[in-house]
Order: structure tokens, then C-alpha cells, then sequence
């Protein structure tokens, strides 16, 4: 019995270790979030399943999951995630801008795009939309709403002419129209702007087919 204390304080210390190295759902989600930051994909995944099954109706988890889904390009995976984390919050912003943009504009579901860049806009109080109306546009002009198109991404320009990539998207639409000059004009800015450095060289080759010809 003189032993009893001894084992007692042994035990107890036993749990309280065992309860420090038992993470929460946030601890998870924060490690995921950090990986996803990091462009770790895989292992941001693998800490948001932890996260996800310990606490099922964590919404945020879901949410960048799909986005390191969508970053994989495993698109039959991001859509589940991002339709879970909006059942979870129907006023889930960010989950319907990120699932037009990671999901439905990469798999050609261009009218889902434009309804979720819609619900996107309607929710956001803060009047940053540079970035849904560029992508709006873009989806205008895959279902040859040309004027749709423009209107949208001189909208975006106008609220954030920095986007080298909403220039690149009305030279497109200039092009398309056979407006050449106001398309080199938009693809010379975007090569200012940083088009080449951030997404290669698809904004020269253009310029090389479509300008500076007598």
C-alpha cells in the first residue's frame, strides 16, 4: 500500500501529458493552413482530414481543403468541400468565390461560375470585387456575352488597375472583336504590370501574333 501515492502521482502525470499532446481540431486546421500557405498541398490535406473528423461540421476546414484539392487539380474532390462548408454557412462568402474560381472555371461550368461570382458580390459588404468581377467577365466571355464581358472587367480595372491579368482578359475580348489596337494597348500593360514574371509568356506570344504588324 506504501507504493499507492507513488503509482497515483506516476498516473496522473501520465494524463496530463497525454492531454497536452492531444491536439485540438484547431491545431489542425492551423498546421493545414500553414501548409497551404507553404503550396504544401498533400500535407495541408493530410491535417485538415484530422481536423475534419474530429470536428465534422468545421467549415473552414473544409473550405481550404478544397482549395488544396483545386490547387491538385483534383476538381471531383474540391467541389464536395466547397458545397459541405456552404451547407454549413449559406452566407460562406469566400467558399463561393473560391469555388467558381478553383472549380467551375477550370472544368468549363462557366453559368455555375457567374452564379456563384453573383453570390459572392451580394455578400460582400466591403465593395472589393475587383478580382470576382474580372473573373465574372471571363466567364461572361466564354458564353459570348461579349458586352457582359466588357462591362465586367472595366469594372474590375477600375477598381484595381494593378491586375495585369483583367488586361490580358479584355485583349482577349478586343481581339475577339477585332478591336486590335485597344488589344495591343491592354496586352502592352499587362506585360508592364508583371503579366510574363507571374503566369509565362502567353500575353508576348499574343503580341507577337496580333501586333506591331504593318
Amino acid at each position: 500500500m506504501r507504493f499507492l501515492p507513488t503509482i497515483l502521482i506516476i498516473l496522473a502525470g501520465s494524463l496530463i501529458i497525454a492531454s497536452c499532446n492531444k491536439k485540438s481540431p484547431d491545431s489542425f486546421f492551423k498546421n493545414g493552413n500553414a501548409k497551404y500557405q507553404l503550396k504544401d498541398f498533400k500535407g495541408a490535406i493530410a491535417e485538415l482530414d484530422k481536423a475534419i473528423e474530429l470536428q465534422p461540421a468545421f467549415k473552414q476546414a473544409y473550405h481550404t481543403r478544397a482549395m488544396c484539392y483545386g490547387e491538385l487539380k483534383q476538381y471531383e474532390k474540391a467541389l464536395p468541400d466547397f458545397n459541405k462548408a456552404i451547407e454549413l454557412d449559406p452566407k460562406f462568402k469566400n467558399a463561393y468565390l473560391n469555388r467558381a474560381y478553383y472549380v467551375k472555371m477550370n472544368t468549363g461550368d462557366y453559368s455555375g461560375a457567374i452564379e456563384d461570382y453573383n453570390k459572392f458580390i451580394e455578400l460582400n459588404d466591403d465593395g472589393k470585387n475587383a478580382f470576382s468581377l474580372n473573373n465574372r467577365g471571363f466567364a461572361k466571355f466564354n458564353l459570348n456575352d461579349t458586352i457582359g464581358a466588357i462591362q465586367d472587367i472595366q469594372s474590375s480595372i477600375s477598381m484595381d488597375s494593378t491586375n495585369s491579368y483583367a488586361f490580358r482578359n479584355r485583349a482577349l475580348i478586343n481581339i475577339a472583336i477585332d478591336s486590335i489596337d485597344l488589344a495591343c494597348k491592354d496586352l502592352n500593360k499587362a506585360i508592364e504590370l508583371g503579366f510574363t514574371k507571374t503566369y509565362g509568356k502567353e500575353v508576348e506570344e499574343l503580341i507577337f501574333n496580333h501586333c506591331n504588324k504593318n
